[in-house]
């Protein structure tokens, strides 16, 4: 029996077992995470328990561009020019919430693991801003101006909301706490992506130049984690993250459609899973921690990464209705 017939025949009973009234402004069953799509402009709940999940009618629609935060509580979205936080999305109600001195222009955002704070960065600007978001309160940071270090390829915000790393291209990775200028930490030339631990006391980083992970204590290294490098090709990873209670180290690679699992303590590499499409982002869904790995082609189902304990991949089918 072929996998795709079995990937068909569960999406049959998800959808089957979906809400009666999809319009219905409730959410029927636990919300593992939401999905914005560029093509239909849309932030839709996924309803449901890992392996056995769907997606339900767009909460939020007429959106540009949005970014949510991991467990659903807060969420920024672009909306007709306007840049927004909202919070109330895991209750199926969404409430803007008045925010004063955001920059402007921001394209992209890192949230910390429990979604209380994000990192916003606008790449013509050249402006990078801590928020923080308590129950349905907002407040940002002062502004800091990055472009003296040149642009911004990744972000990551350890779980305390206090230290910051920045991956610029061409200028190397820098560390800081937060009121605080940036550091050099690393001269590596095209961080493409970093993730702290749990504890925020390690903060791992992918080096595309050198085809290597390296590692970070408490500000200190660098320290050789492990090598990219394949016998058949070169691995361009589109993101890092670190797996519940911290015992393994996720990577998610386009050129090879595969998540890399990593032991943390022995840094040896534990486990390859094959993915049917290029994962375009490791995004995360929940603090569990989930993961979303595509969503930018409507006509692919939806690749969710559950990295609670062992990680493993599943499916969520696309809804007829365009994503």
């Amino acid at each position: 029996m072929s996998r795709w017939f079995i990937y068909a025949s569960l999406a049959s009973l998800i959808l089957l077992a979906g809400p009666a009234n999809p319009q219905s402004p409730t959410f029927n069953g636990p919300v593992a995470g939401f999905v914005f799509s560029r093509s239909s402009q849309t932030v839709r709940p996924m309803l449901g328990i890992p392996g056995a999940t769907y997606i339900a009618s767009p909460l939020l629609s007429e959106v540009d561009w949005a970014s949510v935060a991991p467990g659903g509580k807060w969420a920024f979205i672009d909306k007709a020019g306007r840049n927004v936080f909202l919070h109330g999305l895991s209750d199926a109600a969404p409430v803007e919430s008045s925010t004063d001195g955001l920059i402007q222009a921001i394209d992209r955002v890192a949230w910390s693991r429990d979604g209380s704070f994000a990192l916003i960065y606008s790449s013509s600007g050249g402006q990078l801003q801590r928020v923080r978001l308590s129950d349905t309160n907002v407040v940002a940071d002062a502004a800091l101006d990055l472009s003296p270090w040149g642009l911004a390829k990744t972000l990551a915000i350890d779980p305390t909301g206090q230290q910051i790393a920045v991956g610029i291209v061409g200028s190397g990775l820098y560390l800081f706490n937060t009121g605080q200028s940036p550091a050099l930490l690393s001269s590596m030339a095209n961080p493409v992506a970093a993730a702290f631990d749990d504890t925020g006391l390690r903060l791992y980083a992918a080096d595309l130049d050198q085809q290597q992970i390296v590692a970070f204590d408490s500000g200190s290294g660098p320290l050789p984690f492990a090598s990219l490098a394949q016998p058949d090709s070169v691995l361009n990873p589109v993101g890092l993250a670190v797996s519940g209670g911290g015992r393994y180290l996720l990577l998610a690679d386009s050129a090879t459609r595969a998540v890399l699992v990593y032991d943390t303590a022995s840094q040896n590499l534990a486990n390859t899973i094959p993915l049917d499409f290029a994962p375009s982002r490791l995004e995360a869904l929940s603090a569990g921690p989930t993961f979303l790995l595509n969503g930018d082609n409507s006509s692919e189902w939806l690749l969710v990464l559950d990295a609670r304990q062992i990680p493993t991949v599943y499916f969520v089918p696309v809804p007829k209705e365009p994503l």
